[in-house]
């Protein structure tokens, strides 16, 4: 187990982005994510990628030079096209264009397209929070089919998540951020690199049995959705509203990819913004007043878990599982970038 403060662990992704091939700006962003993630306590969307996205610059998926492109506009709408840029690049690109739009003129949806693995929604969602916006994010299967459709006995979504951010200008943003398959892919890997058992109901073998070893999702296993048949609804309208909707089969290069379908709206749409945040902290008094149950400390709203996970990381550090730390510096070398040698000991 490696153990490293936000900075330090946000300047290693950064020259190792910048050793692949990316600009200093887009290997900023990466990095800003990436150390996001972990500070929030997801794992599964930290520097456990960087082997998927070395792999996937040496396979010609992500294009570290390419910049992404508003290619349709409207005052309330977009098409952004991606052109294979880092999918964290593209969603800071088209979660500012939505920003924007919707301060302007109250709401805006947006499209896009060509856009590689984004990771963690909620990382833009809170983006938008932060400038009194409201956001809905979602994205389809963009890779191999993961997770099988209620009563299928073979994948074909993907984890489909889903995420909305209401602005809190009193504590932490209220975020709802999920992958509608029982357990986020990227947790899975975080479980096999710290050879921990998955919890039940969530994965089956390639054989259709149930399963919480880890290893069999990679070897040929896959996920069921969250919920039963009401999961896997939510799954097939992220899968429909970020694929036919945004268009994004009409672009070249997409297949076995969907898009990602923005929402956004200000938060003073409908009032003030300050009636707006007092009706708001009216609500969440609500739920704090209400006493914990047996086994629990409090209530705890959408977005507090990882609240809470930021303050602890930002002044204990990030742990990072052995086998992560040995899969990242084996890739990193492909790159000429030795992290041991660069990273306290």
């Amino acid at each position: 187990m490696r153990q490293l403060n936000s900075t330090a662990l946000n300047q290693l992704v950064q020259t190792i982005f910048m050793a692949a091939g990316a600009t200093n700006t887009d290997a900023a962003q990466i990095a800003d994510i990436l150390v996001a993630n972990h500070l929030a306590g997801h794992d599964s969307h930290g520097i456990l990628r960087i082997p998927e996205y070395l792999q996937s610059i040496k396979d010609g998926e992500i294009n570290p030079l390419a910049s992404p492109e508003v290619i349709q506009d409207t005052p309330t709408s977009a098409v952004v096209k991606g052109n294979w840029s880092f999918g964290q690049v593209v969603g800071n690109f088209a979660t500012d264009i939505a920003i924007e739009k919707a301060l302007e003129v109250g709401v805006c949806a947006v499209s896009v397209v060509q856009a590689s693995h984004t990771g963690r929604l909620a990382v833009f969602t809170e983006r938008a929070a932060a400038k009194g916006v409201v956001m809905f994010m979602t994205i389809g299967t963009v890779d191999r089919p993961m997770t099988a459709p209620y009563g299928g006995a073979a994948p074909l979504l993907g984890t489909n998540p889903i995420a909305i951010t209401l602005p809190n200008q009193d504590g932490p943003h209220v975020t709802l951020d999920f992958a509608t398959s029982a357990i986020a892919a990227g947790k899975i890997k975080v479980a096999k690199a710290k050879h921990e058992a998955l919890p039940p109901n969530c994965l089956v073998d390639k054989n259709g049995n149930p399963s919480t070893d880890p290893n069999d999702f990679f070897d040929g296993g896959f996920m069921l959705p969250f919920g039963g048949h009401k999961g896997y609804a939510l799954a097939v309208m992220a899968e429909l509203m970020s694929g036919p909707l945004v268009g994004s089969e009409n672009f070249p290069a997409v297949t076995q990819r969907s898009g990602i379908f923005i929402f956004a709206l200000k938060a003073s749409l409908f009032q003030p913004m300050e009636q707006y945040n007092q009706a708001l902290q009216k609500s969440i008094n609500k739920f704090k007043a209400i006493p914990p149950a047996k086994g629990f400390d409090e209530v705890l709203l959408p977005g507090e878990p990882e609240a809470k996970t930021f303050q602890k990381r930002i002044q204990e550090g990030i742990q990072i599982p052995q086998d992560t730390w040995d899969a990242v510096k084996k890739a990193a070398m492909t790159v000429g970038v030795d992290i041991d040698a660069i990273t306290p000991a």
